[in-house]
């Protein structure tokens, strides 16, 4: 008798767990003409949507009102090997040095045009650098952990993006660099400085043919006085981001694949996932075009806007993806769109080979762009709470 039931047992068990490995996929791997690899999974090959890895919420803080910790803007954040957080706030500009549970150590920097001042701050850390790059004034800054201003030069202005250094200790910044008449478009260029402050070359992450653009402009006299372009909701982009080994991954999200470079001129690895588009429906595509209204018809003619915001020339589907990040293990993380539950946020997770490992959800939204800095272990964001309060809150990644 004993030995049935621990028969029936084992069965039991081998078989919860042969469900289980069913729904598991395996990653493809091949290799393309030219020699590289590329790596398509059918679905997640590490957990499953009822098994899966989480952000799970360890902590939380706010600077109290009028005290030096009070936090007005956040604009960028970045994490030192110690776990201490660094904001660069924008009222007023300063950098602000929190422990994980949010207590102030020090600010960093000033508002101003000086050695160690800034008017607006895109931070990052490597070692014990902290490089702070200033689009307004077009100039980076470099300080050491400690606070202690160390340099600054004269870099590129006017992208207010995120900023990188790899492990080499090569800083990337997104630059303005002016194209030939007649020459065809290169991409997005991003200038790469030695911390001593030494121009070292320029990558490009790949253009792709534009999708199409909604452009409104205001004439007088028949001619063009003032016009913006605006990107139109749910159309696929390309996308990219800077990876802590170098380079950067990109993709463009009218399908689910990306590819690992290391130089803008190669394709080190493609990787991605099986995707069936997901539906949009006509509320929502509606709901989009008046809110696109709303944001630039304080400026120009309603009618005009109107006319040029057409709900046809929304997509029907959503792209595969939202963007990209990369953490500090290498792991790429593709944020999906909200399909149904729009108060989460999912992101497809991948290992550093492109192996698809599964879906990792959090319970709320997380900002779209910027305010974010993926650790190897975790993430670290700004929010805003119910009153609209610069929130910062801190995440480990559980894996199952």
């Amino acid at each position: 008798m004993t030995r049935r039931w621990i028969a029936a047992l084992t069965l039991l068990l081998t078989a919860c767990g042969g469900a289980q490995a069913a729904r598991l996929a395996q990653a493809r791997s091949d290799t393309l003409p030219g020699g590289v690899i590329r790596v398509m999974s059918d679905g997640p090959t590490a957990w499953s949507e009822n098994a899966s890895a989480k952000l799970l919420e360890e902590g939380r803080f706010q600077g109290e009102d009028g005290t030096p910790s009070e936090l007005g803007e956040p604009r960028s954040i970045a994490v030192d090997a110690a776990g201490r957080i660094y904001v660069a706030d924008g009222k007023p500009p300063a950098i602000k040095v929190f422990t994980p549970d949010g207590k102030l150590i020090r600010s960093i920097g000033r508002e101003g045009e000086g050695p160690g001042e800034f008017r607006i701050g895109f931070i990052a850390i490597r070692g014990e650098h902290l490089v702070l790059h200033d689009p307004r004034l077009g100039r980076t800054s470099v300080f050491d952990t400690a606070g202690n201003y160390l340099r600054s030069w004269h870099s590129s202005c006017c992208y207010w993006s995120d900023i990188e250094v790899d492990h080499q200790g090569r800083i990337y910044i997104p630059s303005m660099v002016a194209r030939n008449a007649g020459d065809s478009p290169r991409g997005v260029p991003y200038v790469r400085w030695s911390l001593d402050g030494k121009e070292l070359d320029t990558l490009w992450v790949p253009p792709r043919e534009s999708g199409k653009y909604w452009t409104v402009s205001f004439k007088r006299g028949g001619k063009n006085v003032m016009m913006m372009s605006t990107t139109i909701p749910f159309m696929p982009l390309l996308t990219h981001a800077l990876h802590p080994d170098g380079g950067f991954v990109y993709g463009w999200t009218g399908e689910y694949s990306m590819v690992r470079s290391a130089t803008g001129h190669d394709s080190a690895r493609i990787f991605g996932r099986a995707w069936t588009p997901e539906p949009v429906s006509d509320a929502r595509r509606k709901a989009e075009v008046e809110t696109k209204i709303k944001e630039v018809g304080e400026n120009y003619d309603q009618a005009t806007v109107r006319g040029a915001f057409r709900l046809q020339d929304v997509p029907t589907t959503l792209p595969a993806y939202l963007n990209l990040r990369v953490d500090e293990s290498g792991r790429i993380w593709a944020r999906r769109w909200a399909v149904a539950d729009t108060g989460k946020t999912r992101f497809d997770v991948f290992d550093s080979s492109g192996v698809y490992l599964g879906p990792v959800t959090v319970p709320f939204q997380l900002p779209e762009w910027g305010n974010q800095a993926w650790t190897g272990s975790g993430l670290i964001t700004a929010i805003e709470d119910e009153d609209g309060r610069p929130t910062i809150v801190r995440f480990r990644l559980a894996l199952p």
